[in-house]
């Protein structure tokens, strides 16, 4: 489509066991369609056995709402299902754990009408007051750590930060390159991205298209997704250039606390076990720099280990991998 004409858009929700939360949502989206946005809404439900076919079937919305089922397969299966059967020519991605903020249609709106080869990547922001659990508040102090690093310039703003919970890009470029890799059940989003990147759609930030993150993980699910990062990271990086691949130097950029835990802890469950117990007690820690240190440590661990998994190297990855000297591009990991 030309620069300057409107495209329709079509919201992309995966969702899996959240029926709540997504209720929460496609109620969200019909107050901004009552205030004037206009798009429609495909909601794939990746296995979910809560009653989320159910509550979708009793739905009435004043927005075209799709919906497709499928058994559990993975958020970048459902993605690649909704798009699908989506219509719209802008695929705005939304997790089924956010709340859209006043003003998000008309940003991603405005964006598309003036860029017509881009992405755009929203920013997410706890709820204001939310009491989160030290594992989230550690996420979300580091995003917008990072969100203002983007707004200086002190960080670069390209395929490693195309995050679907808030995220647009043309459904044309998005089928150009064969949609979501259906491998990768962890950073999906990015790895799409980095495709996108090599079509030539540049990616651009929006620090006013917000929406509010509510995540619902537990600290058993926040480490295993810790642990995934780390197996998918090595996955992507053995499809990246030379020049592109990060984790050496990641790796390398780590506090040597940190690094000093992985090492000492992989391949031994008995000092994993140890870790991750006497850590995760300190986490009551009144200190929030306290409590982020901690969750730092904690994170490093289950990543490095999944890093190392993923290798089949085992504790030989520092050699063989880790420790040699390799180019980067910029810092993609906690």
């Amino acid at each position: 489509m030309a620069s300057g004409l409107e495209a329709s858009v079509s919201v992309i929700i995966p969702s899996y066991n959240r029926r709540e939360r997504l209720a929460r949502l496609l109620g969200e989206l019909e107050r901004h369609r009552a205030a004037g946005a206009e798009f429609e809404a495909v909601v794939a439900v990746d296995g979910s056995v809560d009653g989320t076919l159910e509550m979708l079937a009793a739905l009435r919305t004043g927005f075209p709402l799709r919906v497709v089922s499928q058994p559990q397969r993975g958020p970048a299966a459902a993605r690649n299902a909704a798009i699908a059967a989506a219509r719209g020519e802008v695929l705005l991605f939304l997790d089924d754990d956010v709340t859209p903020q006043a003003g998000l249609f008309e940003r991603h709106r405005a964006f598309h009408r003036a860029h017509p080869r881009a992405a755009a990547v929203g920013r997410m922001a706890a709820p204001p007051g939310a009491r989160l659990p030290a594992w989230l508040e550690w996420e979300a102090t580091l995003l917008e750590r990072q969100y203002g690093w983007m707004r200086a310039g002190r960080h670069p703003i390209d395929w490693r930060v195309f995050y679907t919970a808030n995220a647009s890009v043309r459904r044309e470029d998005v089928l150009a390159v064969g949609g979501f890799d259906e491998r990768f059940l962890r950073e999906e989003d990015v790895e799409l991205a980095h495709r996108l990147s090599a079509r030539g759609v540049t990616f651009h930030f929006l620090n006013d298209a917000v929406v509010h993150h509510d995540p619902d993980r537990t600290f058993d699910v926040w480490l295993n997704v810790a642990f995934e990062r780390g197996r998918k990271d090595l996955l992507l990086e053995g499809e990246l250039d030379p020049a592109d691949r990060s984790l050496a130097t990641e790796w390398r950029r780590r506090h040597r606390l940190n690094r000093m835990l992985a090492r000492w802890s992989l391949g031994h469950e008995d000092r994993t076990r140890l870790i991750v117990s006497t850590l995760r007690r300190a986490l009551v820690a009144p200190s929030p720099r306290a409590r982020r240190l901690l969750c730092s440590a904690l994170f490093n661990v289950k990543y490095w280990a999944g890093v190392a998994e993923a290798s089949g190297l085992g504790a030989a990855v520092w050699r063989e991998l880790l420790d040699a000297p390799r180019s980067a591009a910029h810092s993609t990991t906690p």
